[in-house]
């Protein structure tokens, strides 16, 4: 077997040299890597190049590599969202392990929404506009009723 050549196996080979990165596998929400339901080379090719993160495939502002297991999430949808469309998956999450669920950025939903919908419903002039008063706590889950978020080929507001 090709590991049993290896000085070490993954992922303590590559916290050798990425030993940072350990410390976001530690963390309460995350990649099954020290569980051994994958390792980095399920989404790193240690072999590939000099890119920024050696990712095995990131295509037109996608993230390939994420949808190959997370393949609900996969486009292209009749109504995309623009960050998930432009951004890529890690526009909202982050890729090992993070202190908020779903390994978001944000510790809630609607503070990533807010990042590009207003708090102020419906003026003119602020894209893409909040229509409802996020300040209101019967609108701070968003994904309650915007269920899609990812995108959707049925609505344009991202319901079910």
């Amino acid at each position: 077997m090709i590991e049993d050549l290896l000085v070490k196996r993954a992922p303590e080979l590559c916290y050798q040299c990425h030993g940072e990165i350990r410390q976001d596998f530690i963390k309460p929400f995350r990649h099954r890597v020290p569980e051994g339901g994958m390792n980095c080379t399920t989404c790193h090719n240690a072999h590939g190049g000099f890119n920024v993160a050696q990712t095995r495939e990131v295509l037109g502002g996608t993230d390939a590599i994420c949808v190959k297991c997370h393949t609900d999430k996969q486009g292209p949808f009749v109504f995309e969202h623009v960050p998930v469309k432009l951004e890529g998956c890690t526009s909202c999450h982050v890729p090992h392990g993070s202190n908020n669920p779903r390994l978001l950025t944000r510790p809630q939903v609607h503070q990533l929404c807010l990042e590009c919908h207003t708090l102020t419903p419906g003026i003119l002039g602020t894209e893409p506009p909040a229509f409802h008063d996020i300040r209101q706590p019967r609108f701070q889950n968003c994904t309650i009723c915007h269920v899609q978020i990812h995108g959707s080929n049925v609505n344009r507001f991202f319901f079910q």
